[in-house]
C-alpha cells in the first residue's frame, strides 16, 4: 500500500495559478470584449510619466511657426478678432512674408453683421443716392465720405474672401460634430457644405464605418472658402482624464472622408497624396501607412511662435517667416486650452503643430501590438507561479523583492521602447502580476494564520499606518480616482481686470489682489464651500464635495450675494486710497460633476469636471452681456430655496450646441429691493411678450421696468434687444435663443 503524502498542499501556488490564468484572460479581453476604465486611466498616467521622464526633445523642423492671436493682438490690433477686415489685414500681412502655407485653426461659419441687414441695405442705398448727386454741398460730400467708410466696413466678408484668394496658400479648419450615440445619427446623409470638399482625402475607398463619424460640421462660409487651397479637421480626442493624447486623421461625414488639418498640411508640404482605405483601417501619406487615429509624440518644447500683432506692426519681418508653415490660432488668456502630458493649459493650436511635425518625420507613437502584450502576460504569469515555490517562500520578503524588481525592469523596458516611439502597455501585465502576487501572499498568510499581521508588514513600507488599516479593513478603499456627484459650482471674475492690471505696478497689483481675494475666500469657506482654485483674479468654488451638503445650491447662491455685498466696503476703501474700484460677475450652476484628484503623477488638484462646470464658467462672462451681477443655471434656480430668480431666456453658450435657460439671482426672498408680487408679474409678462414675438409690446414693458429701476441692467438689455427685433423681425422659425458672444 502506498504511503500517504503528508506534505501540505501548496495553496499559494494554486491561488497564483488560478489568479494568473483568470487575470491574463481578463487582460486579453480588455478593449476586445469589454472596457476597464481603471486600467486605461492608469495606462494614460504611465504614458504621461514616460513623456516627462524622457524629457523634451529638440524640434527637427523650424519651419512650423505658430502665429498667436494673443493678448498683445487683442490690445494692439483688436480689429483682427473683432472684424473680418481685421482678419483680412492679417491674412495679407502673412501672405506678404511668402510662407509655404497659412493654416487657420479656426473657421468663419457665419456672415459678419455689423448692422442688421435691413439697416445695412438702407445705408448702402443712401450712399448710392448721395454719390449720384451731381452737385453735392460740402455737408453732403462729408456725409457721402462717411457713408463710404460705413459701406466699406459692411463688406468685411468680401475683403476677407479676397485676402484668402489672393494669398493662394490658405488652409481652413473644420470642426466636425462627432456622433456619440444613436440619437446623434442622422436619418439621411447630411449634405456637404460648399468648399468642404477641399478637406477630403486625396482618394478614399469606402466600406464599413471604421472611423469617427460626424452628424454636422462647422466650416467657413462658401464665399470665403472658395479661395482656400485646402481644408482639414481641427478635432482632437480628450481621454477620460481630460488630457489630449490622440487626434483623428480621418473623419466620416455623409459617406465622405475628411482628413485632419495636420495631415492636409503634411500632404501639401511633402507634395504627397493622401489616401484612405476603410477595409484596411489605414490612411496613407504617399507610400507611408498611418493609423486612422494618431497617437501624438509631444516634443515637450514649444514651437516657434510669433504674435499676430508683431507681424502687423512690423516687429517681425518677412525674412523671418519666408518659406514657413504658419499655423494661426487663438493663444490669449484661457481661450482654447488643452491639457497635454507636458502642460495642463497648452494652446490648442499646439496640437496641430505637433501632429504636423510627427507626420513630417514619422514620429507618431506606435503600439507594440497584441503579440507583445500576450507574451508579457504569459511571462509575468509564469513568474508569479514560479515564485510560489516553497524554497523561495521560506523568506517571505524574497518573492516580494523579486516581484518589485520584475516590475521595475518591465517599466525600464517600456521606457526604453518609448524613447524609440513604441508604446508598450505597462499597466495590464504589471497589474496582473501584482494582483497575482498579492493573492498568493494573502493565501500564504492565511495558511500560516498570520494574514493581517503580514498584510500590515507588507504595506507598511509603502503607505501610512492609517492607510494600512483601511486597506486591511477594506482593500477596495485603496482605489484612487474621481467620483460622480450632484454639486454646485461658482465662478467669479473681476470685470476689466486687464485694465486694472495695466494701471498698477506688480507689487501693488499683488497687494490689491490679496486684499480682494481674502474676503471672497472667507465667504466661500464660511458657507461650507470648497475653494477649487484661483485663476488670476477669478475664483472657482464648489459645494457638496468632499463633504455632503444637502442645500449646496442655496449655500452657493448665498455666497454669490455675499461676494457682491462685500465689494461695497472694498471699493469705498480703495477709492479713499486712490485705487481703482471693481465690479465682478458671478456664474453659478448645479448638476452632475466628476470630482476628485485630477492631474498628473507629479502634480494634481482636487477639482471638478463636467458639462455642468463648463456651463457655470460660461455664465460668468455672460453677466456682462445681460448687465447683471449674478447668473444661475436652471438647476440652481430650482434647487435654491428662499431666493428670488428672474428668467432671462434661453442662451446657446460658446462651444455648446444645446441652449440653456438662464436666471438672474435677485436676492433672498423678502429682502429689501428684491422684486416680488407685481414686479415679478410685470417681468413675466414682458418675457412672455418677447417669446411670443410681440417685440414692440416686449420692448415697451421692459423699458417701463428699466425706467422704474434705473439699475436694472437686464431690463435695459432686453428692451434694446426687443426693439432691434421689432425693427428687423426674425425669420418664422426663430426659437428665441440668444447666441453668447463672450467667453
Amino acid at each position: 500500500m502506498r504511503a500517504r503524502d503528508r506534505s501540505p498542499r501548496n495553496w499559494p501556488l494554486y491561488v497564483a495559478a488560478a489568479l494568473a490564468i483568470t487575470l491574463t484572460v481578463g487582460a486579453l479581453g480588455h478593449r476586445r470584449a469589454y472596457h476597464l476604465p481603471a486600467v486605461d486611466g492608469l495606462e494614460q498616467r504611465t504614458l504621461d510619466w514616460r513623456f516627462r521622464t524622457r524629457g523634451p526633445r529638440p524640434l527637427r523642423d523650424a519651419r512650423i511657426v505658430i502665429v498667436g492671436i494673443d493678448d498683445d493682438t487683442r490690445r494692439l490690433a483688436g480689429d483682427v478678432i473683432q472684424t473680418r477686415h481685421g482678419w483680412a489685414r492679417l491674412i495679407r500681412a502673412l501672405a506678404a512674408t511668402k510662407p509655404e502655407a497659412i493654416a487657420l485653426d479656426l473657421f468663419f461659419s457665419s456672415p459678419e453683421y455689423l448692422l442688421p441687414p435691413p439697416l445695412a441695405a438702407e445705408v448702402e442705398a443712401a450712399f448710392a443716392a448721395a454719390k449720384a448727386d451731381p452737385a453735392p454741398t460740402p455737408a453732403l460730400a462729408a456725409a457721402t465720405q462717411a457713408l463710404a467708410a460705413v459701406v466699406t466696413a459692411l463688406h468685411g466678408d468680401d475683403d476677407l474672401a479676397a485676402a484668402i484668394a489672393e494669398a493662394k496658400v490658405v488652409v481652413l479648419g473644420a470642426m466636425f460634430r462627432l456622433i456619440r450615440s444613436d440619437a446623434d445619427r442622422p436619418a439621411t446623409a447630411p449634405p456637404e457644405p460648399r468648399g468642404l470638399a477641399k478637406a477630403q482625402l486625396g482618394e478614399s475607398v469606402g466600406g464599413a464605418a471604421t472611423v469617427p463619424s460626424a452628424y454636422a460640421v462647422s466650416y467657413t462660409l462658401p464665399a470665403l472658402a472658395d479661395g482656400a487651397i485646402a481644408g482639414g479637421a481641427v478635432n482632437n480626442f480628450r481621454d477620460e482624464d481630460g488630457v489630449t493624447r490622440r487626434m483623428p486623421l480621418v473623419i466620416e461625414f455623409g459617406g465622405r472622408y475628411y482628413q485632419s488639418l495636420g495631415l492636409t498640411l503634411a500632404g501639401l508640404v511633402t507634395q504627397q497624396p493622401t489616401r484612405f482605405v476603410a477595409a484596411q483601417r489605414r490612411v496613407s501619406l504617399g507610400e507611408r501607412a498611418l493609423p486612422t487615429t494618431a497617437r501624438l509624440d509631444y516634443p515637450g518644447r514649444p514651437f516657434p511662435r510669433v504674435s499676430a500683432a508683431a507681424i502687423l506692426d512690423g516687429r517681425v519681418g518677412a525674412a523671418e517667416l519666408e518659406g514657413k508653415i504658419l499655423i494661426v490660432g487663438m493663444t490669449y488668456a484661457a481661450y482654447d486650452k488643452v491639457s497635454t502630458p507636458f502642460d495642463p493649459t497648452a494652446d490648442g493650436v499646439e496640437l496641430h503643430a505637433t501632429l504636423l511635425h510627427n507626420l513630417l518625420y514619422d514620429e507618431l507613437l506606435r503600439d507594440a501590438g497584441t503579440p507583445a502584450q500576450v507574451l508579457a502576460l504569459i511571462a509575468f504569469a509564469a513568474l508569479a507561479i514560479a515564485l510560489q515555490a516553497r524554497r523561495l517562500r521560506r523568506r517571505l520578503w524574497l518573492p516580494l523583492v523579486i516581484a518589485v524588481a520584475a516590475i521595475a525592469g518591465w517599466v525600464a523596458i517600456g521606457q526604453a521602447l518609448f524613447a524609440r516611439g513604441v508604446v508598450l502597455e505597462l499597466v495590464a501585465p504589471a497589474a496582473m502580476f501584482a494582483l497575482t502576487m498579492l493573492g498568493a501572499t494573502v493565501a500564504t498568510l492565511a495558511t500560516e494564520g498570520r494574514e493581517k499581521a503580514h498584510l500590515r508588514a507588507a504595506f507598511a513600507q509603502y503607505v501610512s499606518k492609517s492607510l494600512v488599516e483601511r486597506i486591511v479593513a477594506n482593500p477596495a478603499s485603496a482605489r484612487l480616482g474621481g467620483e460622480r456627484r450632484e454639486m454646485t459650482v461658482l465662478f467669479s471674475d473681476i470685470r476689466g481686470f486687464s485694465r486694472i492690471a495695466e494701471s498698477l505696478p506688480p507689487e501693488q497689483l499683488a497687494d490689491f489682489l490679496n486684499e480682494y481675494l481674502t474676503p471672497m475666500t472667507a465667504i466661500v469657506l464660511e458657507r461650507d464651500g470648497t475653494l477649487d482654485k484661483y485663476i488670476g483674479d477669478a475664483v472657482m468654488a464648489m459645494w457638496n464635495a468632499p463633504v455632503d451638503i444637502g442645500d449646496h445650491a442655496a449655500r452657493a447662491c448665498g455666497a454669490a450675494l455675499a461676494m457682491q455685498a462685500a465689494l461695497g466696503p472694498l471699493n469705498k476703501a480703495w477709492a479713499a486710497r486712490g485705487k481703482p474700484q471693481v465690479h465682478i460677475g458671478i456664474g453659478v450652476n448645479t448638476g452632475p460633476m466628476s470630482v476628485g484628484n485630477m492631474g498628473s503623477e507629479a502634480r494634481f488638484d482636487y477639482t471638478v469636471l463636467g458639462d455642468a462646470v463648463n456651463l457655470a464658467a460660461r455664465l460668468e462672462p455672460l453677466t456682462k452681456e445681460y448687465g447683471v451681477d449674478i447668473l444661475c443655471g436652471e438647476a440652481t434656480a430650482a434647487a435654491a430655496k428662499g431666493f428670488v430668480f428672474r428668467e432671462l431666456g434661453r442662451v446657446r453658450m460658446k462651444g455648446k450646441d444645446q441652449p440653456a435657460r438662464i436666471f438672474e439671482l435677485c436676492g433672498r426672498a423678502g429682502d429689501r429691493g428684491v422684486p416680488e408680487g407685481a414686479a415679478v408679474a410685470a417681468w413675466e409678462n414682458a418675457m412672455a411678450a418677447y417669446h411670443e414675438q410681440r417685440f414692440g409690446d416686449a420692448a415697451a414693458r421692459f423699458a417701463t421696468i428699466a425706467a422704474a429701476n434705473p439699475g436694472d441692467g437686464a431690463a435695459r438689455v432686453l428692451a434694446e434687444r426687443a426693439r432691434v427685433l421689432a425693427d428687423a423681425p426674425p425669420p418664422p422659425d426663430w426659437d428665441g435663443v440668444y447666441e453668447q458672444r463672450s467667453k
